[in-house]
């Protein structure tokens, strides 16, 4: 089974689109919206012991905060926390 793109958006927070759906076609509703790269559980397990994380847009951030451009941590966007 095929998977569509990971994408953010302020509005609809991360989600995985239905294949064939492309970002262009998503941000004519959610302009916002960018592609998104989830970590893998093991940089999860180390950004726990650095005590901080990165952000949708890769900003080194707080696990429980956003980064200057207003995207969130990954803990956060993957309500880890």
């Amino acid at each position: 089974m095929k998977k569509g793109i990971n994408v953010y958006s302020k509005i609809r927070g991360f989600r995985t689109l239905k294949y064939g759906v492309t970002l262009e076609t998503y941000q004519k509703k959610y302009p916002d919206a960018i592609r998104a790269y989830p970590p893998d559980p093991d940089d999860l397990n180390d950004w726990i012991s650095d005590c901080g994380c990165e952000a949708i847009d890769g900003c080194w951030v707080e696990p429980d905060g956003e980064c200057s451009h207003g995207y969130p941590s990954w803990f956060l966007a993957l309500k880890m926390i």
